[in-house]
């Protein structure tokens, strides 16, 4: 398992200066996120917690104090080193950086490799207190890859535990879940809190995770009990992967078609506009759903329609739009009326029972050539629909099938006929009919992207078993305690009896 990529904060209002550092630091392992200013630091901050900040002192809007002094009052940023870099060598400022509990001042010019120095430094003290606070605190750390949250929760819902779980995900995003007596109270993840935050950290795999075992305050905001709150994680988590069948790979950016957005515009409600904007070709689809402030299934859900009905295309034009939107996606992305955020319950529906098509009375449908005069080399007109009597009613009773299939629409030779295909013409004559087209060349990403697919349902099956299994052994404790307890009642009873009997 590769380690946790460690994530830097780099304030600079210097466009150049700023590159320099972000590709050096880069260069050499680290990630990193930049800011021209403290506000902009200050919105960076708001989903991401870094590991270390870097910041220049004299920016417009707010300058590198009033950055730290923000930053060190926010209890999410405690023990993370903070380094003013700066061309102001005054004395002066360097003790109002030292009041403020910086962890360095550095002056330009300084050579690059010095600052990575400084910044490695840095994380081997602070990863090395971390341990000993820990060690006098009592409590316990390791990797999402060996134990995931469901299991940390788990075993604190056994055990009655009370105290808090910091979880950092692998691109550097923070979480803290807080339990009391082993039940799920309350959960930070950037702006969102609650359930919502829970059942969004459940789909991470790769991260690392602390458990400091103290006293909680916070107030209870989940409902559920952790048996509950699993559950409906689980059934989140299923429902999530169907939607990503639907869906390019997650690594996929995705951008609108503002083209055929204007085309669509007015069959689209207002509520769809903040998924929009979360799609801008920069970031992979992936990244939008763990970062929207929107429920993640309804941006998935909205996504999906989105994407089927071409208004959402994968922003590098060399990526295929696979795979292909599922036919009740496709029904719900082309009715205006419909309901965008609709589960899949409500999407299938409308596309189970299509409309026929209806043809004007001042446009009657054509008649369909004699079979000897349609030609052959053309496969479209010899399979389709008008070809063949009945033919309106086998389109509109079967949209999903491809020309030709529906009932009355073909014939099929029996075993030991000729290998030429016959169609039945209008008169029920029979004429010839090209072969079938050879079948599509299997895309292999898409088989390893439903392979993974799958994967993830049997590990979401897996997991489902284990919660089943927990409860029934908690059950089981539960009616062991109180059978002990109704033995020892009936004990002095029985003696008592005995001791009075003749």
């Amino acid at each position: 398992m590769h380690p946790v990529k460690q994530h830097l904060l780099l304030v600079d209002a210097d466009a150049k200066s700023l590159r320099v550092m972000e590709v050096s630091l880069k260069t050499v392992g680290y990630g990193v996120i930049t800011a021209v200013n403290g506000v902009d630091a200050l919105e960076k901050c708001g989903s991401h917690v870094p590991d270390l900040v870097i910041s220049d002192t004299k920016m417009p809007e707010m300058d590198g104090f009033e950055l730290c002094r923000r930053l060190k009052e926010d209890e999410r940023f405690l023990g993370v080193p903070f380094v003013f870099l700066s061309s102001q060598k005054s004395l002066e400022y360097k003790v109002k950086g030292l009041e403020l509990g910086v962890d360095d001042y550095l002056t330009k010019p300084i050579y690059l490799q010095e600052i990575i120095t400084r910044v490695k430094i840095l994380l081997q003290k602070r990863d090395k207190e971390r341990l000993e606070r820990r060690d006098q605190k009592g409590g316990f750390a390791g990797s999402l890859s060996h134990m995931g949250v469901v299991d940390l929760v788990q075993t604190l819902e056994i055990g009655r535990k009370t105290g808090v779980i910091r979880l950092v995900e692998k691109r550097g995003t923070a979480a803290e879940v807080f339990f009391r007596d082993g039940k799920v109270v309350d959960v930070e993840l950037g702006r969102l809190s609650g359930e919502m935050a829970f059942h969004r950290l459940l789909a991470w795999t790769e991260g690392s995770f602390e458990i400091e075992f103290k006293a909680v305050s916070r107030e209870n905001r989940i409902d559920f009990s952790t048996q509950g709150l699993l559950m409906e994680g689980m059934r989140r988590m299923d429902e999530r992967a169907r939607l990503a069948e639907q869906l390019p790979p997650f690594d996929t950016a995705l951008a609108v078609d503002h083209a055929v957005l204007g085309q669509r515009l007015s069959g689209l409600p207002d509520e769809i506009n903040p998924v929009l904007r979360e799609f801008d070709g920069t970031r992979a689809l992936g990244a939008v759903v763990e970062e929207t402030e929107l429920d993640d299934l309804a941006c998935l859900t909205a996504a999906a329609k989105l994407y089927a009905a071409g208004i959402l295309r994968p922003a590098d034009p060399s990526v295929p739009r696979t795979p292909e939107a599922a036919p009740a996606a496709k029904a719900v992305a082309t009715a205006p009326a419909a309901s965008w955020f609709a589960g899949p319950d409500e999407a299938d529906a409308p596309a189970s029972q299509p409309a026929p098509a209806a043809v004007p009375a001042s446009q009657p449908a054509p008649a369909a050539a004699p079979s000897a005069q349609r030609p052959v080399a053309q496969p479209s007109a010899a399979l389709s629909p008008a070809a063949t009597p009945g033919s309106a009613l086998a389109s509109s009773a079967s949209p999903g099938l491809p020309m030709g299939i529906a009932a009355g629409a073909s014939a099929f030779e029996p075993s030991g006929a000729s290998a030429r295909p016959v169609s039945i013409g209008p008169e029920g004559g029979s004429g010839p009919r090209p072969a079938k087209p050879a079948a599509a060349p299997i895309d292999l990403p898409v088989m390893e992207k439903y392979r993974s697919l799958e994967e993830d349902r049997q590990r979401a099956r897996r997991l489902r078993m284990r919660l089943w299994l927990a409860a029934a052994i908690v059950a089981l404790a539960v009616l062991g305690v109180l059978y002990a307890q109704s033995s020892r009642r009936q004990a002095p009873e029985t003696a008592h009896a005995d001791a009075i009997s003749p």
